[in-house]
């Protein structure tokens, strides 16, 4: 591809107050703003008046997709659809629509991935869930941190569940960029074929479009690496914006199918695995290579004591046998129950049990008179109790049930669910 210094800016908007504020930082504070190209997906709502893209929409530099906020298919689908604009541009840069920038943060991170392609890497790509700012707040007030990516859990439904935390040793001058194992949806820096060998699977809906773009990516050739400055900021929580599962009635639909194209492509909760044309996993490294690297075994949702302890990739390992003693597995949930089923003031105990599929009791975590009591008087606004539970095991609960116990009423009513996986 012919050099042409560009960068091909990826953004999907969900009726969002910082869409027009993300874009002027984005120019404002960019050395080369001549080669910023914004391909940019807006699904709006004609009441909203913060989002207009109108007097964008006449510059050569801007390419955009509008759309009724009702017809949205998800973030996913946005992705899909703004890629179909990239015009061989040298460099893809995906966000989010809320986002800030450093003085030259377009010369920085370019700089980066060239040094990286330099030292060994032919196909490096950065990516990080980004350190937070407030839009109502002073620039100087900004969260200035850099964050690796780390698996939780597992989610019953399938995909992991990631957290940030602060990678050690970031301040120091001489820090560089530390390889990474998934790919943020809110960042991602690479070559701009990346968008043609990877392109984004439209169908997916939230949940497990990081991990399988990480995945995807590795085995395309790509070497994952996160961020190292906080060159780039992202606004997480959002409150009072709306969002498309608050709008969209079959959001539900989207995600359930979501998840089951998710644990059909790694084959895992008894699904076989499944190739899936454009949206599966590359020729130049295996799945297999990927789960090695990352210390992830997905068919049986097991995880690397190296990779539980959140140390960087790849996993070091002197044999196949070794390899295989040094997986954990772990379960973690969140039972969330209605508060105003619990109507007693003398709770001593709650017995928490998990069960299979046949109703065999897998596990017993009981609350004792202590947390039942926090868990209880924790957030008065918050009308759920939110209990989370984990535990080793290699099969996935099909259920769980709460029994509380009264000290002047003895055994209440039973409170029982289902661990949500649709296979």
């Amino acid at each position: 591809m012919k050099k042409n210094n560009k960068i091909f800016i990826s953004i999907a908007s969900y009726r969002d107050p910082e869409l027009i504020p993300t874009i002027k930082n984005c120019i404002d504070n960019a050395d080369q703003p001549n080669n910023l190209v914004f391909a940019i997906s807006r699904e709006y709502n004609p009441e909203d008046k913060f989002d207009d893209l109108e007097k964008y929409k006449k510059r050569k530099n801007f390419r955009i997709i509008e759309k009724l906020y009702n017809k949205s298919k998800g973030v996913c689908a946005a992705r899909h659809n703004i890629q179909k604009l990239y015009n061989n541009e040298q460099y893809y840069l995906q966000l989010d629509s809320h986002h800030r920038f450093v003085k030259g943060w377009d010369t920085k991170i370019k700089k980066t991935l060239n040094d990286l392609r330099k030292s060994g890497s032919e196909k490096p790509l950065l990516t990080a869930y980004l350190p937070s700012y407030d839009p109502n707040d002073q620039d100087e007030n900004r969260l200035n941190d850099v964050w690796r990516m780390y698996i939780d859990r597992f989610m019953p439904e399938g995909p992991p569940f990631l957290f940030p935390e602060t990678i050690q040793g970031w301040k120091n001058k001489d820090s560089k960029p530390e390889k990474a194992r998934f790919t943020s949806g809110h960042f991602i820096f690479a070559d701009g074929k990346f968008c043609q060998e990877v392109p984004y699977d439209p169908k997916l809906y939230f949940h497990g479009e990081e991990t399988s773009l990480g995945a995807r990516a590795y085995t395309w050739g790509y070497d994952l690496y996160h961020l190292h400055k906080p060159w780039v900021w992202h606004h997480y929580t959002r409150n009072g914006t709306s969002r498309h599962w608050d709008d969209v009635s079959s959001w539900n639909k989207l995600n359930k199918e979501s998840f089951l194209r998710f644990r059909k492509l790694f084959g895992m909760d008894g699904c076989k695995r499944t190739h899936i044309p454009k949206y599966g996993f590359g020729k130049i490294r295996t799945f297999a290579e990927y789960e090695k690297y990352s210390g992830i075994r997905f068919k049986d949702r097991q995880i690397q004591q190296y990779t539980h302890d959140r140390k960087p990739p790849p996993v070091p390992y002197t044999s196949k046998k070794d390899y295989e003693k040094t997986f954990v597995s772990q379960f973690k949930y969140c039972i969330d129950v209605h508060k105003p089923s619990f109507t007693e003031k003398d709770y001593d105990v709650w017995v928490i049990a998990f069960k299979d599929k046949e109703g065999k009791e897998m596990v017993r975590l009981d609350a004792e008179e202590e947390e039942v009591n926090r868990l209880l008087n924790s957030d008065p606004k918050d009308d759920f109790v939110r209990l989370w539970r984990h535990f080793e095991t290699s099969e996935l609960p099909h259920s769980w049930l709460i029994w509380p116990h009264s000290k002047s009423k003895d055994w209440m009513p039973i409170t029982e669910g289902k661990v949500p996986v649709d296979v």
